[in-house]
């Protein structure tokens, strides 16, 4: 095929109304597998596999339709490669061990994030924020196994079925930081033990970890957030500006020659 032919399949992939179509079909390819995960008997569930077949064929010729047009700079796009994957796996025949494989196919409903700019911004500041989110993960990790010693040494005897070992007030702690229950199946008895001292312990570390880092976070994923939304608005005044930059020059061009021709 010619340049021309390129260009016209990739002036297609990259159109609202072919979008759209890939959008819709990915949208209703989610709610087919859903619906797989009832029994509708024999034909049903035939009409269901014959459907995602269907779905299936409509994937690979997206695909293969882009990375025609796009040549190699499909491979370089991060999310062109997610499309790639996600459709790959589909292609696994579910047979013996690769019948797993199968269940991944829920993994198109993913697709849609490619499709949604909000939920690309989202998802990309969800990556760009792990080193920030780690750090504080493994802060919390830290203040709660300080935590967690403490409750195993002062709560041991007291209440062995919650604090009776490291890993079982570790997961004790897990459940008073999420909030679950933890006044009236965990502290309680041992305010009734110990005294209300131990409320103040708990309310404590309550602060250090479910409300302050919670707030980190936080203000670590809206910042990644508007730092992400910045650069994008910087790029497009930037093209901007070049291109208006271009037509100052072309319009300064003519106007030399108009004026050399008077």
């Amino acid at each position: 095929m010619s340049e021309a032919t390129r260009q016209q399949i990739r002036t297609l992939v990259e159109s609202d109304r072919f979008n759209n179509i890939v959008f819709i079909a990915i949208l209703a390819s989610s709610i087919a597998i859903g619906f797989e995960t009832y029994d509708w008997g024999p034909k049903g569930d035939g009409f269901l596999q014959t459907i995602d077949g269907l779905f299936l064929t409509v994937f690979v010729l997206e695909i293969l339709l882009r990375i025609y047009a796009m040549g190699g700079d499909f491979f370089k796009d991060p999310w062109c490669l997610f499309d790639f994957v996600v459709v790959g796996i589909a292609l696994i025949p579910a047979r013996d061990f690769f019948a797993v494989f199968r269940v991944f196919r829920v993994l198109r409903a993913f697709r849609l994030v490619s499709r949604i700019p909000e939920l690309k911004l989202v998802a990309e500041s969800l990556i760009f924020s792990i080193r920030g989110l780690s750090a504080v993960a493994t802060l919390l990790f830290v203040v709660t196994y300080v935590f967690a010693v403490l409750s195993t040494v002062l709560f041991q005897t007291v209440s062995p079925e919650y604090f009776g070992s490291l890993g079982r007030s570790l997961f004790s702690l897990f459940q008073v930081m999420t909030l679950e229950s933890w006044s009236n199946g965990i502290v309680r008895e041992l305010i009734d033990e110990e005294g209300w001292w131990v409320a103040v312990y708990f309310v404590v570390f309550i602060f250090m970890t479910t409300f302050t880092f919670l707030n980190m976070f936080v203000a670590i994923f809206t910042n990644t957030v508007v730092a992400l939304e910045a650069d994008s608005e910087v790029g497009v005044n930037t093209e901007l500006r070049r291109i208006q930059a271009k037509i100052d020059a072309v319009m300064d061009s003519l106007g030399i020659e108009f004026k050399e021709e008077e």
